[in-house]
């Protein structure tokens, strides 16, 4: 018997059993998957309180009932706090937190495991109080000699002790963890929860302590670079080692997983994709063999877009291959830990994790259990919902048409300390095929292969800067056998080592050879051709590429916003808008500074070009159009998104008719369509947004940070919904559509000249529909 077989079979052996609502189960659950590689309901019970004031009144048992009643198949708790403090008893890794009464942990795994709940266990915390106390050279410690801190600190706080100092893992902490995960295994955790390492390659948030010094000089033979400097290899490798540290260690804990509790043991990470300056999503990238579950931390819903968990989902199982993914709603709104945000808040973000294939988790701490436990229901209904719907979900497959290519290389690399510069690119062609009901995923730029590839009627290059020779291969073959291609900008004039190429390496495939850069603060684009698909929708000739920049402090424009790359089009390259220049840098209009100026001239020079390559088509922008659409939103930057890639894609599978705010998921399980209708018509969330300062700034009149979570939900009428059953390789004459939340309601399908026609006369908050083949 092989190594791995033995692993296998001694995992068997040591599975635990339990009893529950759903019988005995083992780590291996039926039919021949993990427990954890099924759709799961999370509920995650935070005690971060530095003076434990609730602790006392939190049992095991009454957090395996909070689960129970919820409807969750999981929970979630630390094993320890960021002070270092152990709730259970008998371990000599720290002290014991002087409030529990019993046993918190044990007492949990027990309850739970009477019914039917798997208890994942949070270890590693990176801060850690009591351990900072006990071996304060444990720290991690940036650039300027700072201890890095967890907590927020006001800016210009001096003097300030760390709460929550971040521990280096170069440092014998590394060690203390790993103990940390065997003692959780056997208090007979499920799986084990890290919080992230954080371990960052920004320049201020990065560790510079004589641990990680030492082994870098060991490493390369030279000490590590202090100043950002990235035309510098040293600085790149500097910054390429600390993503090849934590994917070392997290190989490392997998290991200790796997020989304390089993192959069937998983590993789950936080990866926070939209916080800490996207980088963990890299982490995730390099570290797919160790990581089995990715946990989807989505903390900053509350001011971001509706259907951020959703893009933040699919994001997280583009860059794991495809692992599991778990993401969160919190409980409160914003910051506002102790008391619950709204009912409908809570709904439509668990949803937005189910509608986009993640399982739903619901983060929930000790102060607003106690003080607001008036969230749960709304918790309680999602979670019901998802017991409902779980053989739907179980197995099902996204309905592929547009995938957006996302590099985390390009972020870093390009980005550097303004990644957003990037991925505003990425977002605004994300949010623009949402908001059009284009069915759309995330690619990582490491998947990049023909097989890969040939799922998806359209890959879009958003700005991708950096793309190696081999994926750039890959793309032209792709497009040379049909597919099609939307690029903007720069992308692919750098190779995998982010060095300049001066001429994108997808060039055939565009029809364009770069000529330079036309670098202007505000420019226009003048539609030359409006028969054609990619703009016949825009409505307007003239249309401002540029922005202002909302801090104003340094410059008045948004950086390369209003920039264009200067191409010469292929023989047989078509351009259907050209660039327009402006006399000046600014306009006067209004409040002198900040408009844009007045169109003084259009050019011939290319603006956006499409092209024929073998069997597929090519759009190609000169600007960031995305960045565009993801600042303003202005419908003729939406039209241009959607007429280019539905140009070089052909006809939707999934149309549906109904406003841009209904966020519409189609999956399929075999020859069975699963269509997620999630209502976002809210009232207005963000009610305010600052011009930043001015030479001579003048009071505002309002504050500038008003964030207001959904209320209500407007309802929805007459949705109509088209399937392109030839699209779906669908060939049945007859089909039946049932609404599995709504078991009362009928909806009836018409099919005519090979489209399958439903209708939904009314969409409150969230409905389902399946339509399959009549049997």
């Amino acid at each position: 018997m092989g190594s791995v077989g033995f692993l296998f079979h001694r995992a068997l052996r040591r599975a635990r059993v339990f009893r529950g609502w759903a019988g005995a189960y083992s780590v291996l659950d039926p039919p021949g998957r993990f427990w954890w590689q099924r759709p799961v309901r999370v509920v995650q019970f935070n005690v971060e309180d530095r003076y434990g004031v609730y602790v006392p009144r939190i049992s095991g048992r009454r957090l395996a009932e909070l689960a129970e009643d919820l409807h969750a198949n999981v929970i979630v708790v630390f094993a320890r706090d960021p002070w270092g403090r152990l709730f259970y008893r008998g371990s000599s890794l720290g002290p014991v937190h002087g409030k529990m009464r019993g046993d918190l942990v044990r007492e949990l795994v027990e309850e739970a495991g009477k019914r039917g709940i798997r208890v994942v266990l949070m270890v590693g915390h990176t801060a850690n109080k009591f351990l900072y106390k006990l071996h304060g050279d444990w720290a991690q410690v940036n650039r300027h000699g700072e201890v890095i801190m967890l907590e927020h600190v006001p800016a210009n706080e001096k003097e300030y002790e760390p709460e929550w100092p971040i521990l280096c893992i170069n440092s014998p902490f590394i060690d203390h963890v790993k103990r940390e995960v065997a003692e959780a295994l056997g208090l007979k955790a499920s799986g084990v929860l890290l919080d992230s390492f954080r371990y960052q390659p920004d320049p201020d948030k990065s560790c510079y302590c004589r641990w990680c010094r030492d082994l870098f000089r060991r490493e390369y033979g030279y000490d590590m670079p202090v100043e950002p400097r990235w035309s510098d290899s040293r600085w790149k490798d500097l910054w390429d080692w600390r993503y090849r540290v934590v994917a070392r260690r997290l190989k490392e804990i997998k290991e200790v997983i796997r020989n304390v509790g089993g192959v069937g043991t998983p590993l789950i990470y936080n990866s926070h994709p939209g916080g800490w300056g996207g980088r963990n999503n890299r982490v995730v990238e390099e570290s797919r063999e160790s990581i089995d579950v990715v946990m989807v931390e989505s903390s900053e819903a509350d001011r971001e877009p509706p259907g951020f968990i959703s893009e933040m989902s699919k994001l997280s199982r583009a860059v794991s291959g495809g692992k599991p993914v778990w993401s969160t709603r919190n409980y409160f709104h914003m910051y506002r830990t102790t008391t619950a945000t709204t009912p409908v808040a809570i709904r439509q973000g668990l949803r937005e994790a189910i509608v986009a294939g993640a399982s739903p988790w619901l983060l929930v701490f000790s102060s607003s259990y106690i003080q607001d436990p008036s969230g749960l229901e709304a918790a309680r209904k999602v979670f019901e919902e998802h017991e409902k719907l779980e053989e739907l979900l179980d197995g099902a497959e996204p309905v592929r048409y547009a995938a957006i290519v996302y590099s985390t290389k390009t972020l870093d690399h390009y980005g550097r300390s303004q990644p957003q510069h990037y991925v505003d690119e990425v977002r605004g062609f994300y949010y623009a095929l949402q908001h059009s009901h284009v069915p759309v995923e995330y690619v990582s730029a490491r998947d990049i292969r023909l097989e890969v590839l040939q799922k998806y009627r359209v890959v879009i290059l958003a700005n991708t800067v950096c793309l190696s020779d081999e994926a750039s291969r890959e793309i032209m073959e792709y497009v040379r056998k049909g597919g099609g291609l939307v690029a903007t900008y720069l992308a692919s004039t750098w190779d995998c080592n982010c060095v300049e190429r001066y001429e994108p390496s997808v060039a055939p495939a565009l029809g364009v050879t770069l000529k330079g850069l036309l670098r202007l603060d505000w420019s226009y684009l003048v539609i030359g051709d409006f028969k054609h698909p990619v703009t016949r929708s825009v409505g307007k000739r003239i249309i401002p590429w540029g922005d202002m920049d909302y801090s104003f402090y340094n410059t008045r424009t948004s950086p390369e916003l209003g920039w264009h790359t200067l191409i010469e089009p292929y023989a047989g390259t078509s351009t259907v808008a050209y660039i327009g220049l402006t006399e000046f840098p600014w306009g006067d209009e209004y409040t002198l500074g900040r408009s844009p100026p007045p169109i003084s001239r259009e050019t011939k020079a290319s603006a956006v070009v499409v092209n024929r390559f073998g069997e597929g088509k090519t759009v190609y922008f000169t600007g960031q159009l995305g960045r565009h659409y993801w600042r303003l939103g202005l419908p003729e930057y939406q039209a241009l998104i959607k007429g280019s890639v539905t140009y070089v894609g052909g006809p939707l599978p999934v149309v549906v008719d109904a406003p841009s705010t209904v966020q519409a998921e189609p999956w399929r399980q075999g020859d069975r369509i699963i269509l997620h209708l999630l209502n976002h018509t809210y009232n207005q969330r963000i009610l305010n947004r600052g011009l930043g300062d001015a030479r001579q700034p003048v009071a505002a009149f309002g504050s500038h940070e008003a964030v207001h979570p959904p209320v209500e939900v407007i309802p929805v009428h007459d949705v109509r919904i088209r399937l392109d059953l030839e699209a779906l390789g669908l060939g049945y004459e007859a089909y039946s559509a049932w609404l599995p939340l709504s078991p009362d309601s009928k909806i009836e399908p018409l099919v005519r000249d090979g489209v399958l026609e439903l209708r939904v006369g009314r969409l409150d908050e969230y409905a389902v529909i399946v339509v399959e083949p009549r049997r």
